[in-house]
């Protein structure tokens, strides 16, 4: 897989790139520092299987230029990168087409899950655009009373499948037979009203559970 990363901070490059090779030794990751260098690799090479925009970087002159960039794709997911924004920023990048926001905020094992979100075909919003407060420009914020009604048991379920593991690795983690963790699961889904893994884990990230 070949990643484009574009973010003008050396060291924050350095971080995803980490994390990129724990979501998948080998993926390949090319950088750009601005704006302008992005669109000059997207005009240059449409084999990016996902494209990371920090939201602030340099030439990124208005949310116009999100759509610029859309634009440059072949159909790639395009994700938007920022540690500090608004509720609208949020909205107006995913109405426009952005496949995902994901705040600089998030831990590596956070990350990694939003993004095999995204590769996964989901969006990815960060819980900020529930905020009563829209317009401050804010970090990302949580809602953690939807999961008040879960088992201390299944808190732990739940926090390893946000942590990417399969049900045979929570089962040996957690000292359980499959058979268990698969029962765990189900009531994790039934009290979260979802149906399925990815949506569990996505209702985890959005709004900030760790276990």
């Amino acid at each position: 897989m070949k990643f484009l990363l574009a973010d003008d901070h050396g060291l924050f490059r350095e971080g995803v790139k980490l994390i990129f090779n724990k979501l998948q030794p080998g993926i390949e990751v090319i950088e750009a520092e601005t704006l302008s260098e992005a669109k000059d690799l997207l005009r240059n090479d449409a084999g990016f299987d996902l494209i990371l925009l920090d939201l602030k970087m340099p030439g990124m002159l208005g949310l116009n230029c999100i759509e610029k960039i859309l634009k440059l794709t072949t159909g790639q997911p395009v994700v938007i990168m920022s540690g500090a924004y608004r509720r609208s920023d949020v909205l107006t990048c995913i109405n426009m087409g952005a496949a995902g926001f994901i705040p600089k905020t998030l831990s590596a094992n956070a990350m990694v899950n939003a993004i095999n979100l995204i590769l996964n075909g989901e969006k990815f919003i960060p819980s900020i655009i529930c905020s009563p407060e829209p317009e401050e420009e804010l970090s990302d914020t949580s809602d953690l009373t939807i999961f008040d009604d879960l088992t201390a048991r299944e808190r732990e379920v739940l926090k390893h499948l946000v942590d990417g593991n399969p049900n045979k690795v929570i089962a040996n983690i957690l000292d359980l037979q499959e058979v268990t963790v698969r029962a765990h699961l189900k009531g994790v889904f039934r009290k979260l009203n979802v149906s399925s893994r990815t949506q569990a884990v996505g209702l985890a990230l959005r709004n900030g559970f760790k276990e």
